[in-house]
């Protein structure tokens, strides 16, 4: 049994020059750093994410680990509109996620930029990256445009904004994909699929790859807007990833301030009530959140992709393979 860190020495300096680095250059927009509430009465926003329950001595629940900052980082820019952003440094947690490329605890960075569009935040996360390059010796990295529709045409031949279930099921079996219940797949879970599958790992590996153009039902907390793809008029997220190679490494949105709508949209995930934390967020969006935009960061893979490393084990002291 091998009790020692996963990183090297060489690499955990690089992750504490990583960190500073982040650190130093957010606060230099004079953004505030938040300490995040870790444990929460419920889930967010999103049901396909699995969260750590935690219960008391007496097995009474008591909680979850959190997976993200987002509802309570709203709130806080809903009841200080003057701040010009803030961002949180920290552990999230996941469960039922360990691999290769993820860890049940990991750091994230997390930012909402007061006034931000999709573009200005796709520019920010950008030269975030490229800084870290820099600050790690490595020169800038191309950055490409790459379209969500143009991609799955491209690589699996099919239009996904249209497609069916069992179309995409079909297109997963031709790329050798096998899937143990297929009746357990909804449409977005095959396209999550054939994106991880079939498309990440043919993104170009010594470029950033900004993908947009999402399909509106893959973003929970994002505006909405109607373009045309194909000919057709369709409705995507104001949602972007970055990818680093096929690494996924930022995603990002412009944020829903609309209460109501985002109230339709907790109810169609299948909330029976909302819980305090997500009234209480419902009732900032009701107070007034600024139009901002929402980034979140995975900070161990972005220093598996700075260094070049193959397993996350690498670049964390003590991955869930070592506690």
């Amino acid at each position: 049994m091998d009790w020692r860190p996963g990183a090297s020495a060489d690499t955990l300096r690089q992750r504490a020059r990583l960190k500073r680095l982040l650190r130093e250059t957010l606060d230099a927009r004079d953004w505030l750093e938040i300490d995040a509430p870790v444990l929460i009465d419920s889930p967010d926003f999103e049901p396909n994410i699995a969260l750590f329950r935690a219960t008391l001595p007496d097995d009474t629940p008591a909680g979850s680990l959190h997976s993200s900052p987002e509802l309570t980082m709203k709130r806080l820019l809903a009841a200080c509109p003057d701040l010009p952003g803030a961002y949180y440094l920290g552990p999230v947690f996941r469960a039922n996620e360990a691999g290769r490329r993820h860890n049940p605890e990991f750091t994230m960075l997390e930012w909402y930029d007061n006034g931000a569009t999709l573009e200005s935040a796709i520019a920010t996360t950008l030269a975030l990256i490229q800084s870290a390059r820099e600050a790690l010796g490595l020169s800038p990295a191309p950055v490409e445009r790459r379209d969500y529709g143009a991609l799955f045409r491209r690589h699996g031949a099919l239009d996904p904004y249209h497609a069916d279930t069992d179309t995409l099921a079909q297109a997963a079996g031709r790329h050798g994909i096998d899937v143990a219940d297929p009746a357990d797949m909804a449409r977005d879970d095959w396209l999550d699929l054939l994106m991880s599958l079939v498309i990440e790992p043919r993104l170009d590996p010594t470029s950033l790859t900004v993908v947009t153009g999402y399909p509106a039902s893959q973003a929970a907390m994002a505006r909405l807007q109607t373009t045309r793809f194909e000919g057709r008029e369709i409705r995507t997220a104001a949602r972007f990833e970055v990818y680093g190679g096929g690494l996924e490494l930022a995603n990002g949105y412009h944020e829903l301030v609309d209460p109501d709508e985002q109230a339709r949209r907790l109810d169609s995930a299948g909330s029976r009530q909302p819980s305090p934390s997500q009234q209480r967020f419902l009732a900032a969006l009701a107070h007034g959140l600024p139009e901002c935009s929402g980034v979140a960061m995975g900070v161990d893979r972005l220093l598996m992709w700075l260094t070049g490393a193959e397993d996350i084990d690498a670049v964390l002291p003590f991955s869930a393979r070592r506690v």
